[in-house]
């Protein structure tokens, strides 16, 4: 059996208090890295999912992930129009997040203007990467003994 959403409903009451725990820790942990500007998180985010799509990442351990082991690639188009669109922040405050990600030396600007998450985004965010990590042990933990539970119930 595979977890999937029959289960997280048969068992929400067991998983919830594991999920607001520990994404909690996982906001707190982001909004201090941000200095309180989740907004600037959101925009990293988004820029990362493009810069890492799965198939750059998908046959990498954490190790490899972390330490640069990505496949040669040039990033998918994203600019400051498509971020706004994409996240619902207004293109002028997108904007302006994006100068602070490049003041910082977490985004940079491919040749064709495009913008990409930089490798010392994830040296400078490891700490927040190790609070996913957590949060993803914990709700995966949970939803294994739920699945177990659904097992040995006749």
């Amino acid at each position: 059996m595979s977890f999937n959403a029959e289960t997280l409903r048969r068992h929400f009451g067991r998983i919830w208090p594991v999920h607001v725990e520990r994404f909690t820790e996982l906001l707190v942990e982001l909004r201090s890295r941000f200095d309180g500007d989740l907004d600037q998180m959101i925009v990293l985010a988004v820029i990362g999912a493009r810069t890492m799509p799965l198939s750059r990442t998908r046959d990498l351990d954490f190790g490899q992930f972390m330490g640069g082991g990505l496949k040669p690639e040039a990033p998918r188009p994203i600019n400051v129009q498509s971020i706004a669109e994409y996240s619902g922040i207004p293109r002028e405050t997108v904007r302006r997040k994006v100068r602070a990600l490049e003041a910082a030396g977490l985004v940079e600007r491919h040749e064709s203007g495009y913008l990409y998450a930089s490798r010392q985004a994830s040296q400078d965010l490891m700490a927040a990467t190790e609070a996913t990590v957590a949060y993803l042990v914990a709700v995966g933990a949970v939803c294994g003994e739920a699945e177990q539970a659904d097992r040995s119930s006749p």
